[in-house]
């Protein structure tokens, strides 16, 4: 059932993503840039939650990515600082492949279907700790590990999260690599039936549904991934045209994600998708000027139109 209705004009969701916090400040993240390791994401995660934005929205949804090695003392950092921020109650997580992470050696490829549960176990004791203040995500251990997840927060919107990790993988190798599955396309039909009266959904998940090739990229002003990248960073062909064939069916109004690290806005297929820049990443926008960057979607009611903005912390 839907939470009691707020006499406000406009419902705001803050969407972040990436924030590969860590357990320390001074940890570097597990993925290099140019000239070494990135730090400081913590220190930026905490500049982020003092926007104005962040304070003033309704749910604040995190596309996966929130830690760097899934380790708890980072989600103890989330948990904290949402905590210390004031706005614990109204989060919201679909796991990222880092809050799942393998990033070690290579497993012995022999128990994969014991891996996956470990995995998934990983992420969801991760979650279960982030948002146990939250409002908003269920608390129930038994399906805490369940997805994908509805919440629905007003009259007027549904949000569903999907699990789109590869779980149980033998190597670093494949980490990256996207997989959503026939039981949660079927449970995600089921809760799109369930919903169909309600005029605004919103579907989340970790991975994108639709990674464009090099020539679509360079006409939205992108640089393009190559074919190992792509091969890397995918959901398998099947589960996406699946996913977006749900989504164009049931009339989900957006389709967000992260993982790719880059802002992106398009429409494939009638179906509008945002993916989510690495929120922690710095932006030099001037000569010792950095910022940081999340999206920001404004329902309003009762005309059910929804806005989407690019935030700066």
């Amino acid at each position: 059932m839907p939470g009691q209705l707020k006499p406000q004009a406009a419902y705001r969701i803050v969407h972040l993503s990436d924030l590969h916090l860590t357990a320390h400040d001074t940890d570097p993240r597990s993925e290099p840039k140019l000239l070494g390791p990135l730090m400081g994401m913590n220190n930026a995660f905490r500049r982020i939650l003092q926007t104005r934005a962040v304070l003033g929205s309704d749910l604040i949804l995190v596309t996966g990515d929130v830690t760097d090695r899934g380790d708890p003392a980072a989600w103890r950092f989330f948990r904290d600082a949402v905590t210390q921020a004031g706005v614990a109650d109204r989060v919201v997580i679909v796991p990222g492949n880092h809050d799942v992470c393998c990033l070690g050696l290579a497993r012995i490829p022999t128990r994969p279907g014991d891996y996956a549960r470990q995995d998934l176990q990983k992420a969801v004791e991760g979650l279960r700790l982030a948002c146990a203040s939250s409002r908003l995500m269920p608390t129930d251990h038994r399906d805490f590990g369940r997805f994908p997840w509805s919440v629905h927060p007003i009259e007027e919107l549904v949000l569903l999260g999907l699990n789109s990790n590869n779980l149980g993988n033998l190597s670093v190798a494949t980490n990256a690599m996207g997989d959503v599955g026939y039981y949660q396309l079927e449970k995600l039909s089921r809760l799109l039936w369930k919903y169909r009266d309600v005029p605004v959904k919103i579907l989340a998940l970790h991975h994108s549904p639709n990674i464009p090739s090099r020539r679509t990229s360079a006409k939205r002003g992108l640089k393009g991934l190559s074919r190992l990248e792509v091969c890397g960073h995918q959901i398998p062909a099947h589960d996406r045209r699946a996913l977006r064939l749900l989504c164009l069916a049931h009339r989900v109004r957006l389709v967000v994600h992260g993982h790719l690290h880059r802002c992106e806005d398009r429409r494939v297929g009638g179906i509008r998708i945002i993916g989510a820049p690495a929120s922690t990443e710095p932006e030099e926008v001037d000569k010792g000027v950095i910022r940081y960057r999340f999206f920001c979607y404004t329902l309003r009611r009762p005309s059910n139109r929804l806005s989407v903005r690019l935030e700066s912390a």
